[in-house]
């Protein structure tokens, strides 16, 4: 068969054979190492690259994975925001710097939502975390119990989301006063803060960890 290549596997030889044919059909063959055949395949595959589209406002990161999920870590940009806990509206509540991973399928509802607290100032990877002083997270996992979830026919439309998770009406799901400074329970900690400014936090409240930004993007 003209231009036939055939290659030759012994699984107690280090080498492999490679035989070929030319269009005259003349023969030759060469050994070569394992290696320079995982080399010349891995020259000649063609890799797909991946084209997120438009990505939301305060992006900071964006991952794909083999099964086509989508990851976007978002920098929540407001530093107040109305929340809710147990029917009590704290309007204009302060807030420490949060950024949130949503995990979805493109063109399904978002199937997870991951949070976490970073140190003020320019983000870097080495950018410092801090325990999740509220409620409803346990790791970096944010429980949104019955709450559903948007459909994301674009990864742009994600940029509003995290304003809605902020509204979601809170409770005390997986609260710990162990995490923050203060050592309050919940209703306690929502009324000391309610007339802070959200550099308190970082004074006053927040506990430090050994995470950084880099840990959140690729452990969430």
């Amino acid at each position: 068969m003209e231009g036939e290549v055939v290659l030759r596997i012994h699984p107690l030889l280090a080498s492999i054979q490679v035989e070929s044919r030319d269009d005259k059909g003349v023969v030759s063959t060469k050994e070569i190492t394992n290696e320079q055949l995982v080399d010349c395949l891995r020259d000649n595959i063609k890799h797909q690259g991946i084209i997120s589209g438009l990505l939301p406002d305060n992006c900071v990161a964006f991952q794909s994975t083999g099964d086509n999920e989508k990851k976007v870590s978002i920098l929540h940009p407001e530093r107040r925001g109305d929340i809710t806990y147990y029917g009590t509206l704290y309007k204009d509540f302060p807030l420490p710097r949060l950024i949130y991973k949503f995990s979805l399928h493109q063109g399904h509802r978002v199937n997870a939502v991951s949070v976490c607290v970073v140190e003020e100032g320019r983000l870097r990877p080495e950018s410092k975390l801090f325990e999740y002083p509220f409620s409803n997270v346990t790791g970096y996992k944010m429980c949104i119990g019955n709450n559903v979830m948007p459909k994301c026919e674009s990864l742009h439309t994600l940029s509003s989301l995290t304003y809605h998770i902020v509204s979601l009406p809170d409770n005390n799901d997986h609260f710990t006063h162990n995490k923050n400074l203060l050592g309050m329970p919940y209703r306690e900690l929502v009324e000391h803060l309610k007339d802070k400014e959200p550099g308190y936090y970082y004074e006053k409240v927040l506990m430090p960890t050994a995470k950084t930004l880099n840990d959140f993007i690729n452990e969430a």
